[in-house]
């Protein structure tokens, strides 16, 4: 019996960005196994594949709702993705799967979104507790002694960097990983690194985990970014946050004590194309 080396994946997949983070979309529910999972590492290498971020499964849960699953690039279940959520949100819309105010079931929980076309505004379904004081691990100064450790549905180590520091030239190569397996994260996190632009403006680039490189951007890693800036008195709410790609996320929120609540996210989240996968080419892949 032949096996197809996209496993169950369909053929027919959309290809989506939310503020430079990008994942391929089908519009159904598939049960991912071994094959699937072998397939999505083929399918998001960059080169060779198609290219992404990552992969959603995006189908209805009811009326007003729909489910989005998500996967990493490498394979493994994301809890939540906050641009992928965005994402989602629209693809639902475009499909007609859903009204343009939705809810959409994540991992984390289910998420309230409002798609205004290109534009989706996510309201995140719980808190975000204010993160604790952890090393930056950098022997170097090129970042602040102190990160700030913190969940948004996925766990997020924090870093600044030192005062004089061009963020946009940084090797981020050099100091991602290791954040990203901080030793005080079990789980490992996303690490993102940020400078102050201003007082309601960050730039923020994110080293992924799942990816295991850098992204364009990080929705969840945007608004941990956020409430760390605004928790230790560099910037207020709302928060701007330029990402690599050169999109502009927006958080919002309020504090109550040292938790954030009612917070929001909002960005971009077009459809770069359609296509159509050829498991014939894929044989040797």
């Amino acid at each position: 019996m032949n096996v197809s080396p996209l496993g169950g994946l369909p053929t027919r997949f959309t290809k989506m960005s939310g503020a430079g983070n990008d994942f391929l979309v089908w519009g159904e529910s598939v049960s991912v196994g071994a094959a699937e999972v072998a397939a999505i590492r083929r399918l998001c290498r960059r080169g060779t594949g198609v290219g992404a971020d990552g992969v959603l499964f995006v189908f209805p849960a009811g009326p007003g709702r729909v489910a989005a699953d998500y996967r990493n690039a490498d394979g493994s279940v994301g809890r939540f993705c906050g641009n992928g959520t965005r994402c989602a949100a629209r693809f639902a819309v475009l499909r007609g799967l859903a009204p343009e105010s939705l809810i959409v079931r994540t991992g984390w929980g289910d998420v309230p979104a409002r798609v205004d076309g290109a534009r989706v505004t996510l309201t995140l379904p719980e808190p975000v507790a204010v993160g604790r004081a952890v090393s930056s691990l950098d022997a170097t100064s090129t970042l602040e002694r102190e990160a700030y450790a913190l969940s948004v549905g996925v766990p997020h180590v924090v870093a600044f960097v030192a005062d004089g520091v061009d963020l946009e030239t940084l090797d981020l190569a050099r100091f991602g990983p290791a954040l990203r397996r901080h030793p005080e994260m079990r789980e490992g996190a996303n690490a993102n690194v940020v400078k102050v632009l201003g007082p309601s403006r960050l730039l923020v680039r994110t080293w992924e985990r799942g990816v295991e490189a850098e992204t364009l951007a990080c929705g969840s890693g945007v608004t941990a970014t956020a409430v760390t800036a605004c928790a230790t008195g560099r910037v207020k709410a709302p928060v701007a946050l330029e990402t690599r790609s050169g999109q502009t996320l927006r958080v919002d929120f309020r504090f109550e004590g040292e938790i954030a609540r009612d917070v929001t996210l909002a960005g971009d989240a077009r459809v770069v194309y359609e296509g159509t996968l050829d498991p014939g080419e894929w044989e040797d892949a």
